[in-house]
């Protein structure tokens, strides 16, 4: 009796000595699998924050480009303005003599001698003032062979329609040169084949006769008859044809070209001459004409000029000792100005902010356009 109590009282003690009974203990089997929620919850956080860091870093760079393009365009903009007031230097130097070029560009010089090294010092000035980060750039253009419309004879504008538009002789001709004179005249007399104020008002929509001189090209749209394929020589290109500049439009031969056949056409419908012959070639004229007379208007074309935009940064060389290219010039900005001759030298008549290629190529014309004159 006394051994077994003995030996429950230690078996007691034993399982009082051991709180926790972990079981047996199996070290072949595997571990339970655990859930992945928490992980694939951390992986889609850090997914959205890259696409949201991606975009932002998107749309920054976009920001960044356009306020850069509105730094260039306002740095082309002064720079165009400072070309502008380099050129009105020039023209309000005093005791100059003018000359021009072939194709026109016109160069007020002091020396009277060495006069073609004066113009070929200009003519670098005039290509590029570095100012900053841009260049500004002018030329003054002379157009001896324009034609202004309230000028013209109605004979004279019978011969313009003809190397203008190819309009023959015949009824439509006639009636476009008397409405155009029934335009600009000052009564209401209706010629032959003209259109006065009553012709007008029963227009749609009605308008009213101007009876005075036309004050801008574009206006010669307004007169019966007239239209614009007429005016800008849509679907007529220029061509030479029997050494004369043929086609282009009335606007061609309104600005002037300086080219030598289009002074062939100009001599043709002012005075009803054809050219004998063809024009000299390049190499037998002279560099630079004196203008005898100074002319009552002029052209000047001044222009901003600024470094493209540096590329980006995924675009720069890996090699450092690579050389970079020379910076490139990009025009922006271009003031396109119509000067008057006054008593104390050219003052501006008309400017034209900011103006489109294709008015500054009618200003600039000359010629059939990727052709070598002769």
């Amino acid at each position: 009796m006394r051994g077994l109590r003995s030996e429950s009282r230690k078996s007691k003690v034993g399982k009082a000595s051991r709180p926790f009974d972990f079981g047996p203990l199996d070290f072949q089997s595997e571990p339970k699998a655990k859930s992945g929620s928490a992980l694939i919850m951390v992986l889609a956080v850090v997914v959205v924050l890259a696409v949201l860091i991606t975009t932002f870093g998107v749309d920054m760079k976009s920001e960044v480009k356009a306020a850069g393009g509105h730094y260039e365009e306002a740095l082309n903009f002064q720079l165009a303005r400072s070309a502008l007031a380099l050129a009105r230097m020039e023209l309000n130097r005093k005791n100059t003599t003018l000359y021009s070029d072939e194709y026109g560009n016109a160069f007020f010089v002091k020396a009277a001698e060495d006069y073609e090294s004066e113009i070929e010092e200009m003519m670098l000035y005039r290509e590029g003032v570095e100012l900053g980060r841009g260049l500004a750039s002018y030329r003054i253009i002379h157009k001896p062979n324009a034609l202004d419309p309230n000028k013209v004879s109605h004979n004279d504008w019978h011969r313009l329609l003809e190397v203008a538009c190819g309009i023959e002789e015949g009824e439509e001709r006639n009636a476009l040169v008397d409405a155009f004179h029934d335009w600009i005249d000052t009564d209401n007399l209706v010629r032959a084949n003209g259109a006065e104020e009553d012709f007008y008002q029963d227009l749609e929509p009605p308008r009213h006769a101007k009876n005075s001189p036309v004050s801008s090209y574009e206006e010669v749209l307004l007169v019966y008859g007239f239209t614009p394929d007429m005016l800008y020589g849509y679907g007529n290109p220029v061509q030479i044809e029997d050494n004369m500049l043929v086609g282009g439009g009335l606007l061609r031969y309104f600005i002037g070209d300086n080219s030598l056949e289009a002074r062939a056409s100009r001599k043709y419908i002012i005075d009803g001459v054809l050219p004998s012959e063809p024009a000299s070639r390049r190499e037998d004229r002279e560099r630079f004409t004196k203008i005898e007379e100074k002319p009552s208007h002029l052209y000047l074309i001044a222009q901003g000029f600024v470094q493209e935009s540096p590329m980006d940064e995924d675009d720069f060389f890996e090699d450092e000792e690579e050389q970079l290219p020379e910076p490139a010039y990009q025009s922006r900005h271009i003031i396109l100005v119509r000067l008057e001759e006054s008593k104390d030298g050219y003052r501006i008549e008309d400017l034209l902010e900011n103006a489109g290629a294709e008015t500054v190529e009618r200003i600039l014309a000359y010629g059939v356009p990727g052709e070598e004159m002769l």
